[in-house]
């Protein structure tokens, strides 16, 4: 593919993706402004509910901030919800685009940066509501800024991994965006997101050394709340996303000729 061709498919993906978003929310009052109001009643509900309510925290011994299980709960879901963007949509995205991929020369391999680039969207306005938050508390750094970049780099290889690979399959096996759902839920709760990781039994804690989305969030919180990144974390974390994203892509190679013809 040459250099004009490539920046046309962009061009392409860009305006689907614009389009993407402007009819998931086509006739509602707000329109787009729920991305943004969304977390906002969320953090302000975890807040009130988890903090001042039930009193409930993520730091042991941390009696300073009794709103710290909400920061810490918001956090995790931020980058759940994300990657939830993503397994929920990339089994459809392409049959969702049927009359457009037949009727067309749209190239395949567009379809599955759309879950993807959304993803973004919605965790940008997620962390922009909570480090808003943590700034005006006093409780956050500029530092933050620099930090991020790198467990974004993870988490969109991460993510193109799954949208790629669930984006073939899901032309073949329509059972997927059935199972999602379920398989999301389970996700969410072997995960250490709900509950803070130093709770779980030691016996199970072996478990939750192999869930690569766990380490993810562990390091999103160490870089929101401690402003601290691990560096051998990092690279296990980007080494492990890069080699399933080459499984994905040979994957997509493999079944794209065949995608055409079963739509």
């Amino acid at each position: 593919m040459n250099t004009h061709a490539l920046y046309s498919s962009l061009g392409l993906a860009w305006q689907l993706l614009r389009r993407d978003l402007h009819e998931r929310h086509a006739g509602m009052l707000l329109g787009t402004w729920w991305w943004l109001v969304q977390p906002l009643i969320l953090l302000g509900l975890y807040t009130w509910v988890f903090g001042a309510v039930l009193q409930l925290r993520f730091a042991p011994h941390d009696v300073s901030n009794n709103f710290s299980y909400a920061h810490y709960l918001f956090a995790g879901l931020v980058v759940f919800n994300a990657f939830s963007e993503v397994l929920t949509r990339a089994p459809t995205c392409i049959s969702d685009r049927r009359d457009l991929l037949l009727n067309t020369p749209l190239p395949l391999w567009i379809l599955p940066l759309l879950p993807v680039a959304s993803s973004i969207v919605l965790e940008w306005l997620g962390l922009a509501v909570l480090v808003g938050v943590l700034l005006i508390s006093g409780h956050a750094s500029w530092s933050l800024i620099w930090l991020y970049w790198p467990l974004l780099l993870v988490r969109l290889v991460l993510s193109l991994a799954a949208s790629y690979s669930l984006a073939c399959l899901g032309v073949f096996l329509r059972d997927l965006r059935q199972i999602m759902p379920a398989f999301l839920t389970v996700l969410l709760f072997i995960t250490p997101i709900l509950y803070p990781l130093h709770s779980v039994p030691a016996d199970y804690r072996a478990w939750y050394d192999w869930n690569a989305l766990g380490h993810l969030v562990q390091a999103y919180r160490s870089m929101l709340f401690e402003a601290n990144l691990k560096a051998a974390l990092l690279m296990s974390l980007l080494f492990l996303a890069s080699v399933l994203l080459g499984f994905a892509a040979l994957l997509f190679q493999i079944l794209a000729p065949r995608v055409r013809f079963a739509l």
